[in-house]
C-alpha cells in the first residue's frame, strides 16, 4: 500500500508561471485544493500551469487541470498549460481534452 503525503506534490509560483513538480494523484490533488486557489489569486490575469515537473500522475490530473481552468475563470484569469509528457497528451486527447495545451 502507498501513502500519499503532500508534500509529494508541490506548486509554486515563479513569475507568470505556476509550477507543478512531484506525484499527482487523487490524494495529493484534493490536499492541494487550497494552495491551488491560493496561487491562482497570487497570478497574473494570463498565466502558464507548468506540468513538466510531474514525476507520477494518474487521471487525476484531468480533475486538476480543470479545477485549475474553473478557478481562473471564478478570478476573471485565462490560464494555460505547458509541459505535457506523450502520456499526459494522450491521456487529454482520450479526453477530449487537448485544445488545454499550449503548441510545442
Amino acid at each position: 500500500m502507498r501513502i500519499n503525503r503532500p508534500e509529494q506534490l508541490s506548486l509554486t509560483v515563479v513569475d507568470d508561471r505556476l509550477c507543478v513538480n512531484g506525484i499527482l494523484d487523487f490524494t495529493t490533488a484534493a490536499q492541494m485544493s487550497l494552495k491551488l486557489r491560493e496561487c491562482i489569486a497570487s497570478l497574473p490575469g494570463s498565466f502558464t500551469v507548468e506540468l513538466s515537473g510531474l514525476s507520477q500522475f494518474n487521471s487525476a490530473v484531468l480533475a486538476f487541470m480543470l479545477d485549475c481552468v474553473r478557478l481562473s475563470q471564478a478570478a476573471n484569469k485565462q490560464c494555460q498549460f505547458s509541459g505535457a509528457t506523450p502520456a499526459l497528451g494522450k491521456m487529454l486527447k482520450m479526453a477530449s481534452l487537448g485544445d488545454l495545451m499550449l503548441p510545442v
